[in-house]
Parts: structure tokens; C-alpha cells; sequence
């Protein structure tokens, strides 16, 4: 298939009518000029923000939060809270989404969390219309009325988790990889730091946009390896300056120069509880070198219950994550040399679990006392504790709403999907539509391998890029803006600027 896409975009980019269009876009805008039939760059004339749109589109993301009466909370709030409030790095989470929120909330207001999400995602938003031709504030109003009623992204933007950044990376990198040109310098430098953000809050991020950059630099080989080599280094710069922040600061908290020094324990506690796992324990068990052995009769029902009841065999018997962490690994290494093919059987079976397990509620319920994040927001936002204590999310009724709605949002998910497949047999798009559906149905499919594959199937995980589909679908199937008018970005009135202002001119570099 990306072999296929790679020839449509070298085929629709040569121009096979009129091989002087087709040198331009080959070539793509020199700085500070426009290229042939290209139309105003970028950097001369910058578009004005839709601003009141934007805030609008805002408010309509967290709407949960609204409704509930505080943002919404999950178990690992606490965890991501406390980094940069108390000061230290956790053992299974980085700090940078700690650090995010700290930005913004200032001990003051995790209300203010929030509505920077929802703001942060509504530009995003704008940027990905605006490169498509859509630069007024009515196709961003649709597209944030339909995400808002038809998907679960206000459920993750009105949360305090890292859940919103998993399809930040994919538009950051498609913006990124194909429709650079059509950013100015500023807008460039931006998706540069909100891409590096992006990936850096979250470790399953890093494998994301490795596998997009890869997937990226497949379709420019229609256009040569020097360019599918420099698509790949400005795809890759994000993932790789969000490893090295990873790095650092794990060789300065824990000691160990890794992303994820005890990363370990996830997928070994995936694999105890996959046929290879029992193969293995039923092997080498009893034996008294291999601590698990001793536990291997109370593991739990599945790996989170392993992972995370703090009475449980892994933190009273094996020394926590820490100190089963070597162990962990070692179990890895053996269960990999001795069934090899089981592991891949068991991985692909989890992927594909994975994909189609979507629950838009999936730990939205009741968190109060521990664990749950109650004791910081009691601690450092006084104020608003009663607030939290009211809040629906803490009576159930937040999560009656969440499973009531999450069937519509899978059916959205998997609609879109579909239609986007169909779209790309037709082979009647435009290719920036065409690597668009193809980085966000392979986003799909990555996030359910990382996810499911080495951590273990969860109904959150797939829910975080559920909406992603219909984005792509408004993004390419709007009725296009009539040749020799464009809306105005403020007012939304149609303003005469020929037929070159069209975004479908901008080069894709």
C-alpha cells in the first residue's frame, strides 16, 4: 500500500500535462519568494488567526470538563501532578507532561490546564485546515462542532493525562513532513517545539513518530532519496531531541542513560499473563533463581492488577518495579530465544485486540482518596477541592455518560476509517490528502502495536486517536473554495484572491 501512495504522489506531483508546474513543485518556494503558480508564500503575507473561533472551538473540546464542574482525573493524575509540584521523577512516567501542566497552571488553577489543551489543539486545528485551503473560521467551527459531538476527543482534551498529545505527534507530523511550505517560519519553529512536547510526554510516543518518519520517508522516495532523506531527518529531530531529554533525565533521577529504565516490567507483566508467559513459568517454575517463581500462583487476573495493587506480589515479594526490574528483563531475553514465534503470534493477537478495544470511559470513574490525585489537589489547590469533591465524575454519573456515548464514538472511528480506505481506491485525491490518510490510518495501527503489544490491550489507548479519522475526513472532503475567493480569516466573508491563494499550490516540502 505505501508503495502504491509513493507512486500516486510522485504521479500527481509531476504534473504530467504541464512539466513546467511540475518543475516548480518539484523544487518547491525558494525563501521569501513565491514559486511559479504558487501564490503568495507564506512568510509574506501571513494569515490572520481566526481568534474568536479558535476560542469558541476551545471551549467546545472540553466540554466534559464543563459539564462535570472540574477536568477530568484518572488514577495516574496524581502521579503526573506530583512530579513537579513535590519534585522527583517517577519510576514508570517521564516528567514532561508534569512540567507541561506546571506551565500552565502555576499552582493556581488546574482549570487553567485545560482550557490550554483546548486551546493548544483548536490552533492545531486551524493550522491543519488553513494548509488545506480552509483559513476561515467556519470550517473550524464545523470540524470543532463535530469533533465535540461525533468523537471522544473532548473526553482526553478535558483530562488531565498526556492521552491529547498521542494525535498531536500524528498532525504535528504530517504538517511537518508534507505541508511545510505552507507554515511561516514561526508557525514552523512552533509545530518543531509542540512535536518534540508531544513526544517527550509520553514514552510510547517516541515509537510513534519514529515509525511515522519511517513511514514518511517511504512515500518521498517517489521523489528520490534525497528528499525521502531529508524528510526523514526533519521527522525524526522531534523524536530524537524528546530521546535525549529522556535520556538525561534518567541518568540523572535513576542512574541509567535509558527512555525507560524500567520499562521492562511492563512487557514482562504483559507476557506472565500471554500462553508464552505460561509456557515459560510452566518450564522453569519451581526454581528458586527466578523470584517470580514464588508468586506465580498469585499474579492476579490480568498484568494491571499485577502491576498496579500495591499488595500484590509485586511490590511485597519482588521488590516493586525497581527491584524486579532485572529480573523482568532476564525473563524477556529467555521467553524471546525460546519461543520466539510465540511472541510474535502473542503480539500480533494483542495488536489486534488492541485496535478495536475503544472505550471513551476507560477509567473516568470515581477517584477519591488514593490512589487518585485528591491528596495534591487537597494540598495545592485548596480551593478547588471542594469543586473536585462535587464534580460528577466522583458520583459515577461521568462515567454513565462517558459508556453511553463511547459506541457512537467507535462507530465514528471505524466509519471514518473505512471511508478514508475508500478514498484512497479511488486514487482521485490530491497527495497531501493521500499521505494524510496514509500517516493517520498507519498512527492507527502503530498505537495498537505499541500499546497492546508491549504494555498490554486498555480501552484508553486506542480511544486517544479515535477522532483523528474524522479530522482527516473533514480535512479532505470539504467543498473546496471557489477559484478566485477565499474567506476572510476574521469576518468569514468570501475576499478576492485568484486562484494561486489556494493551499493545494503550496509545495508538499
Amino acid at each position: 500500500m505505501l508503495i502504491r501512495m509513493s507512486n500516486e504522489f510522485q504521479g500527481d506531483f509531476q504534473g504530467k500535462s504541464n512539466p513546467q508546474p511540475a518543475l516548480a513543485a518539484r523544487l518547491g518556494p525558494r525563501r521569501g519568494r513565491a514559486a511559479p503558480g504558487s501564490g503568495p508564500h507564506p512568510e509574506q503575507h501571513p494569515q490572520p488567526h481566526p481568534i474568536w473561533a479558535i476560542a469558541m472551538v476551545t471551549l467546545l473540546l472540553i466540554w466534559p470538563a464543563i459539564w462535570n464542574g472540574y477536568p477530568l482525573v484518572f488514577v495516574d493524575t496524581g502521579t503526573y501532578l506530583g512530579q513537579a509540584l513535590i519534585g522527583y521523577v517517577g519510576w514508570d512516567r517521564p516528567p514532561f507532561y508534569s512540567l507541561f501542566m506546571h506551565a500552565l497552571h502555576w499552582r493556581q488553577s488546574l482549570w487553567l490546564v485545560v482550557i490550554g489543551q483546548g486551546l493548544l489543539l483548536a490552533h492545531l486545528l486551524h493550522l491543519v485546515l488553513r494548509v488545506q485551503g480552509y483559513s476561515g473560521p467556519a470550517p473550524l467551527l464545523l470540524t470543532g462542532i463535530a469533533l465535540a459531538m461525533l468523537t471522544g476527543l473532548p473526553f482526553v482534551t478535558a483530562q488531565l493525562q498526556p492521552d491529547l498529545f498521542t494525535g498531536v505527534v500524528v498532525l504535528c507530523a504530517w504538517l511537518t513532513g508534507f505541508r511545510r511550505s505552507c507554515l511561516s517560519v514561526a508557525e514552523r519553529r512552533y509545530v518543531l517545539a509542540l512535536f518534540t512536547l508531544a513526544v517527550a510526554v509520553h514514552q510510547s510516543h517516541l515509537l510513534l513518530a519514529f515509525g511515522l518518519a519511517c513511514v514518511s520517508a517511504v512515500i518521498w522516495t517517489a521523489r528520490g532519496l534525497r528528499p525521502a532523506a531529508q524528510a526523514f531527518g526533519r521527522l525524526a529531530l522531534p523524536p530524537l531531541l524528546a530521546l535525549a531529554g529522556l535520556v538525561t533525565v534518567n541518568a540523572l533521577a535513576h542512574k541509567s542513560p535509558a527512555p525507560s529504565p524500567y520499562g521492562s516490567v511492563f512487557l514482562a507483566a504483559r507476557i506472565l499473563f500471554d500462553e508464552t508467559g505460561h509456557g515459560w513459568l510452566a518450564r522453569h517454575c519451581p526454581d528458586p533463581e527466578w523470584r517470580i517463581c514464588a508468586v506465580s500462583d498469585r499474579l492476579g487476573a490480568d498484568h494491571n492488577i499485577f502491576l498496579w495493587t500495591l499488595d500484590g506480589p509485586l511490590y511485597t515479594t519482588l521488590g516493586g518495579p525497581k527491584g524486579w526490574a532485572g529480573e523482568a528483563s532476564a525473563l524477556i531475553r529467555g521467553v524471546v530465544l525460546e519461543d520466539p514465534i510465540g511472541i510474535l503470534r502473542a503480539a500480533a493477537a494483542n495488536t489486534m485486540v488492541q485496535l478495536v478495544k475503544i472505550n471513551t470511559g476507560d477509567g473516568l470513574g470515581p477517584w477519591p482518596g488514593q490512589p487518585g490525585p485528591e491528596r495534591l489537589i487537597r494540598g495545592y489547590f485548596p480551593r478547588e477541592h471542594a469543586a473536585f469533591l462535587a464534580a460528577r465524575q466522583q458520583s459515577g454519573e461521568l462515567l454513565i455518560l462517558a459508556r453511553r456515548l463511547s459506541p457512537l464514538h467507535t462507530t465514528v472511528y471505524f466509519g471514518s476509517l473505512v471511508l478514508l480506505l475508500g478514498v484512497l481506491a479511488v486514487r482521485r485525491r490530491a497527495p497531501q490528502h493521500v499521505v494524510l490518510i496514509a500517516l493517520v490510518l498507519a498512527a492507527c495501527l502503530g498505537n495498537a502495536a505499541i500499546t497492546g503489544a508491549l504494555s498490554g490491550p486498555a480501552g484508553r489507548y486506542q480511544a486517544r486517536l479515535t477522532w483523528l479519522g474524522l479530522v482527516a475526513t473533514v480535512a479532505i472532503m470539504l467543498p473546496r473554495p471557489r477559484p478566485g475567493s477565499q474567506s476572510d480569516p476574521e469576518t468569514g466573508t468570501p475576499m478576492a484572491t485568484g486562484p494561486a491563494a489556494s493551499a493545494r499550490a503550496c509545495s508538499p516540502a
